[in-house]
């Protein structure tokens, strides 16, 4: 059990990370362009992905 609770920590982390990047460390564009929207699909992405994580470890925690 704990090493799920692990994993999924480490996705929920994973999942910020890519969440955060492109509005700060990782900008997608210097100029406002198309490619703005890869940054928004980006966020939404990564909060899934943190969301899902999150859920997994907290479903791992019950048992």
């Amino acid at each position: 059990m704990k090493i799920n609770v692990i994993m999924n920590l480490v996705v929920l982390i994973i999942g910020l990370v890519i969440a955060i990047a492109p509005w700060t460390f990782a900008p997608v564009c210097s100029v406002e362009m198309r490619c703005w929207f890869t940054r928004d699909v980006e966020t939404i992405l990564g909060a899934i992905v943190a969301v899902l994580g999150f859920i997994g470890m907290y479903l791992n925690l019950g048992e």
